[in-house]
Protein backbone atom coordinates (compact mmCIF):
# COMPACT_ATOMS: atom_id res chain seq x y z
CA UNK A 1 0.00 0.00 0.00
CA UNK A 2 1.40 3.52 -0.99
CA UNK A 3 2.32 6.14 1.66
CA UNK A 4 -0.49 9.09 2.32
CA UNK A 5 -3.11 7.60 0.75
CA UNK A 6 -6.20 9.43 0.44
CA UNK A 7 -8.38 8.26 3.58
CA UNK A 8 -12.08 8.57 3.75
CA UNK A 9 -11.89 10.69 6.55
CA UNK A 10 -9.92 13.55 4.04
CA UNK A 11 -12.70 13.06 1.95
CA UNK A 12 -15.06 13.92 4.21
CA UNK A 13 -12.76 17.01 5.21
CA UNK A 14 -12.80 18.13 1.81
CA UNK A 15 -16.40 18.37 1.31
CA UNK A 16 -17.37 19.60 4.88
CA UNK A 17 -14.90 20.98 6.39
CA UNK A 18 -14.45 18.69 9.46
CA UNK A 19 -12.45 15.71 10.21
CA UNK A 20 -14.13 12.10 11.13
CA UNK A 21 -10.26 10.53 12.83
CA UNK A 22 -12.85 7.33 13.19
CA UNK A 23 -12.68 7.40 9.39
CA UNK A 24 -9.20 6.81 8.39
CA UNK A 25 -9.96 4.16 6.04
CA UNK A 26 -7.56 4.22 3.23
CA UNK A 27 -9.34 4.52 -0.14
CA UNK A 28 -7.80 1.87 -2.72
CA UNK A 29 -9.44 4.27 -6.10
CA UNK A 30 -11.83 6.59 -7.02
CA UNK A 31 -14.34 5.66 -9.96
CA UNK A 32 -17.36 6.03 -11.76
CA UNK A 33 -17.82 2.80 -12.88
CA UNK A 34 -18.93 0.36 -10.64
CA UNK A 35 -17.68 -2.60 -12.69
CA UNK A 36 -13.98 -0.72 -11.57
CA UNK A 37 -15.14 -0.82 -8.18
CA UNK A 38 -12.85 -3.15 -6.07
CA UNK A 39 -12.24 -3.74 -1.82
CA UNK A 40 -11.22 -0.46 -0.19
CA UNK A 41 -12.63 2.31 -3.59
CA UNK A 42 -14.75 5.11 -3.62
CA UNK A 43 -17.67 5.06 -5.89
CA UNK A 44 -18.39 8.30 -7.56
CA UNK A 45 -22.37 8.18 -8.81
CA UNK A 46 -22.93 10.34 -11.38
CA UNK A 47 -26.08 10.47 -13.83
CA UNK A 48 -24.88 10.65 -17.77
CA UNK A 49 -27.26 10.60 -20.87
CA UNK A 50 -27.78 6.76 -20.98
CA UNK A 51 -27.09 5.79 -17.13
CA UNK A 52 -26.94 7.00 -13.63
CA UNK A 53 -24.14 5.82 -11.30
CA UNK A 54 -26.86 5.78 -8.27
CA UNK A 55 -28.40 2.61 -10.16
CA UNK A 56 -25.32 0.89 -9.43
CA UNK A 57 -24.08 1.90 -5.82
CA UNK A 58 -24.88 -1.92 -4.52
CA UNK A 59 -23.23 -3.20 -7.25
CA UNK A 60 -20.03 -1.13 -5.85
CA UNK A 61 -20.27 -2.55 -2.58
CA UNK A 62 -20.58 -5.66 -3.31
CA UNK A 63 -17.64 -5.31 -5.12
CA UNK A 64 -15.76 -3.76 -2.00
CA UNK A 65 -16.48 -0.31 -2.38
CA UNK A 66 -16.36 1.26 1.45
CA UNK A 67 -17.97 4.42 0.12
CA UNK A 68 -20.48 6.35 -2.52
CA UNK A 69 -20.83 9.61 -3.34
CA UNK A 70 -24.54 9.94 -4.45
CA UNK A 71 -26.94 13.16 -4.71
CA UNK A 72 -29.63 11.10 -3.90
CA UNK A 73 -31.41 8.65 -2.21
CA UNK A 74 -30.48 4.69 -3.42
CA UNK A 75 -31.47 1.24 -2.77
CA UNK A 76 -28.27 -0.02 -1.30
CA UNK A 77 -27.20 -0.90 2.67
CA UNK A 78 -24.69 1.71 3.98
CA UNK A 79 -24.78 4.13 6.92
CA UNK A 80 -25.64 7.32 5.64
CA UNK A 81 -24.08 10.30 6.37
CA UNK A 82 -25.96 13.36 5.29
CA UNK A 83 -22.90 16.20 3.87
CA UNK A 84 -26.05 18.56 3.17
CA UNK A 85 -27.81 18.87 6.20
CA UNK A 86 -26.54 21.88 8.74
CA UNK A 87 -28.00 20.30 11.61
CA UNK A 88 -27.07 16.67 11.10
CA UNK A 89 -26.39 14.51 14.02
CA UNK A 90 -23.38 12.26 13.38
CA UNK A 91 -23.44 8.27 14.70
CA UNK A 92 -22.14 7.07 17.81
CA UNK A 93 -20.42 4.40 16.16
CA UNK A 94 -19.53 3.96 12.08
CA UNK A 95 -19.47 1.29 9.80
CA UNK A 96 -18.85 0.98 6.16
CA UNK A 97 -19.79 1.00 3.53
CA UNK A 98 -20.83 5.10 3.92
CA UNK A 99 -23.01 6.75 1.67
CA UNK A 100 -21.88 10.11 1.60
CA UNK A 101 -24.78 12.25 0.38
CA UNK A 102 -23.81 15.58 -1.28
CA UNK A 103 -25.73 18.30 -3.37
CA UNK A 104 -23.73 17.58 -6.36
CA UNK A 105 -21.98 14.50 -6.66
CA UNK A 106 -19.64 15.74 -9.72
CA UNK A 107 -19.15 18.71 -7.71
CA UNK A 108 -18.16 16.68 -4.74
CA UNK A 109 -16.07 14.83 -6.50
CA UNK A 110 -14.24 18.34 -7.79
CA UNK A 111 -14.03 19.59 -4.50
CA UNK A 112 -12.47 16.96 -2.96
CA UNK A 113 -9.57 16.48 -5.37
CA UNK A 114 -8.76 20.03 -5.31
CA UNK A 115 -8.42 19.48 -1.45
CA UNK A 116 -6.25 16.51 -1.59
CA UNK A 117 -4.34 18.04 -4.37
CA UNK A 118 -3.69 21.23 -1.80
CA UNK A 119 -2.20 18.76 0.86
CA UNK A 120 0.42 17.97 -1.43
CA UNK A 121 3.43 19.85 -2.43
CA UNK A 122 3.80 18.19 -5.63
CA UNK A 123 4.54 20.18 -9.02
CA UNK A 124 2.01 19.93 -11.43
CA UNK A 125 2.33 19.88 -15.46
CA UNK A 126 -0.86 20.92 -17.05
CA UNK A 127 -0.52 19.72 -20.95
CA UNK A 128 -3.45 21.23 -23.40
CA UNK A 129 -4.02 21.95 -27.30
CA UNK A 130 -5.86 21.11 -29.89
CA UNK A 131 -4.10 18.11 -31.20
CA UNK A 132 -1.22 16.29 -29.36
CA UNK A 133 -2.12 16.45 -26.31
CA UNK A 134 -2.29 13.01 -24.85
CA UNK A 135 1.15 12.08 -27.06
CA UNK A 136 3.22 14.60 -25.21
CA UNK A 137 1.35 14.02 -22.28
CA UNK A 138 2.87 10.54 -22.37
CA UNK A 139 6.20 11.74 -23.31
CA UNK A 140 6.19 13.93 -20.61
CA UNK A 141 5.28 11.81 -17.87
CA UNK A 142 7.80 8.94 -19.21
CA UNK A 143 10.54 11.31 -18.85
CA UNK A 144 9.93 12.69 -15.83
CA UNK A 145 9.94 9.46 -14.35
CA UNK A 146 13.29 8.32 -15.28
CA UNK A 147 13.92 10.60 -12.12
CA UNK A 148 10.68 11.19 -10.20
CA UNK A 149 7.88 8.73 -9.42
CA UNK A 150 5.22 10.37 -11.29
CA UNK A 151 1.69 10.73 -11.73
CA UNK A 152 -0.04 11.02 -15.02
CA UNK A 153 -3.84 11.24 -16.21
CA UNK A 154 -4.54 7.98 -17.88
CA UNK A 155 -5.69 7.97 -21.47
CA UNK A 156 -7.71 10.86 -22.37
CA UNK A 157 -9.01 11.54 -18.72
CA UNK A 158 -8.43 15.33 -19.32
CA UNK A 159 -11.91 16.86 -18.51
CA UNK A 160 -14.11 17.86 -15.88
CA UNK A 161 -14.35 13.77 -14.57
CA UNK A 162 -11.19 12.62 -15.40
CA UNK A 163 -8.72 15.61 -14.43
CA UNK A 164 -9.90 15.49 -10.28
CA UNK A 165 -10.04 11.08 -10.33
CA UNK A 166 -7.05 11.15 -11.32
CA UNK A 167 -6.03 13.90 -8.44
CA UNK A 168 -7.86 11.71 -6.29
CA UNK A 169 -5.07 8.57 -6.33
CA UNK A 170 -2.22 11.21 -5.39
CA UNK A 171 -0.30 9.73 -2.49
CA UNK A 172 3.08 11.23 -0.45
CA UNK A 173 5.46 9.69 -2.77
CA UNK A 174 4.23 11.70 -5.83
CA UNK A 175 6.85 14.07 -6.69
CA UNK A 176 5.41 15.19 -10.33
CA UNK A 177 1.87 15.23 -11.51
CA UNK A 178 1.17 15.64 -15.68
CA UNK A 179 -2.15 15.93 -16.31
CA UNK A 180 -4.00 16.87 -19.87
CA UNK A 181 -6.16 19.45 -19.84
CA UNK A 182 -9.02 19.18 -22.58
CA UNK A 183 -11.74 22.03 -23.56
CA UNK A 184 -14.72 22.67 -25.39
CA UNK A 185 -15.24 26.34 -24.62
CA UNK A 186 -14.06 29.14 -22.66
CA UNK A 187 -13.73 28.76 -19.08
CA UNK A 188 -13.60 24.94 -18.79
CA UNK A 189 -9.52 24.83 -18.42
CA UNK A 190 -9.63 27.72 -16.10
CA UNK A 191 -12.04 24.85 -13.94
CA UNK A 192 -9.49 22.66 -14.36
CA UNK A 193 -6.74 24.75 -13.26
CA UNK A 194 -8.44 25.77 -10.26
CA UNK A 195 -8.46 21.90 -9.12
CA UNK A 196 -5.07 21.14 -10.37
CA UNK A 197 -3.20 24.69 -9.08
CA UNK A 198 0.15 23.86 -12.22
CA UNK A 199 3.19 25.24 -12.18
CA UNK A 200 3.72 24.24 -15.77
CA UNK A 201 1.75 25.33 -18.61
CA UNK A 202 2.26 23.01 -22.01
CA UNK A 203 0.00 24.11 -24.94
CA UNK A 204 0.80 22.43 -27.71
CA UNK A 205 -0.98 24.00 -30.97
CA UNK A 206 -4.00 25.83 -31.36
CA UNK A 207 -6.11 24.97 -33.99
CA UNK A 208 -9.71 24.58 -36.04
CA UNK A 209 -10.63 21.53 -33.47
CA UNK A 210 -14.02 21.86 -31.46
CA UNK A 211 -15.57 24.76 -33.07
CA UNK A 212 -18.81 23.01 -33.13
CA UNK A 213 -18.92 24.63 -29.19
CA UNK A 214 -16.37 27.21 -29.41
CA UNK A 215 -17.10 28.68 -31.99
CA UNK A 216 -13.85 30.63 -33.48
CA UNK A 217 -10.39 30.16 -32.90
CA UNK A 218 -10.33 33.47 -31.60
CA UNK A 219 -12.54 31.77 -28.61
CA UNK A 220 -10.19 28.46 -28.90
CA UNK A 221 -7.43 30.51 -27.69
CA UNK A 222 -8.81 32.52 -25.13
CA UNK A 223 -9.82 28.81 -24.12
CA UNK A 224 -6.19 27.49 -24.16
CA UNK A 225 -4.75 30.45 -22.51
CA UNK A 226 -6.67 30.27 -19.39
CA UNK A 227 -3.81 27.31 -18.40
CA UNK A 228 -0.95 29.85 -18.94
CA UNK A 229 -2.87 32.69 -16.64
CA UNK A 230 -3.89 30.25 -14.07
CA UNK A 231 -0.06 29.40 -13.44
CA UNK A 232 1.76 29.95 -10.17
CA UNK A 233 3.92 32.87 -10.48
CA UNK A 234 7.24 32.93 -11.49
CA UNK A 235 9.92 31.61 -10.91
CA UNK A 236 7.94 28.37 -10.27
CA UNK A 237 5.12 29.01 -13.03
CA UNK A 238 7.11 28.21 -16.39
CA UNK A 239 5.04 28.62 -19.83
CA UNK A 240 5.45 26.34 -22.72
CA UNK A 241 4.00 27.04 -25.98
Amino acid sequence: MSLGMLTLMDVIQGLAGFQLKELDQPISTTVIDSRQARPGALFVALKGEHSDGHNYVADAFSRGAVAAIVERDVKAKGLVLDLTDQTRTLPISWSLPLVLRVSDSLNALQRAAAFWRGQHDVRVIGITGSVGKTTTKELAAAVLARRYVTLKSEGSYNNEIGLPLTLMHLTDEHERVVLEMGMYDVGEISDLARIARPHVGVVTIIGPVHLERAGTIRRTVEAKSELIEALTPAPEGVAIL
